[in-house]
């Protein structure tokens, strides 16, 4: 499954790293405003492959549909 993860704050960042290890999990992007915190919750996961990084606005909808 691919997964879209708008906002890696504590959360997201534990929802990321519990799927990780799942089976279904084949892509996660792990988009949020600071492009900062999504790279550096990428580097703790290990996997820049499975876990590319975008910066995104999410108050406007039209961003979240271009991603």
């Amino acid at each position: 499954m691919r997964v879209l993860l708008v906002g890696v704050g504590g959360v997201g960042e534990a929802i990321a790293a519990i799927a990780k290890s799942r089976d279904w999990m084949t892509l996660m992007v792990l988009a949020d405003y600071n492009l900062k915190r999504a790279e550096e919750v990428q580097k703790k996961l290990g996997d820049d492959k499975l876990f590319p990084v975008e910066s995104i606005d999410a108050s406007k909808q039209e961003n979240i549909e271009a991603l």
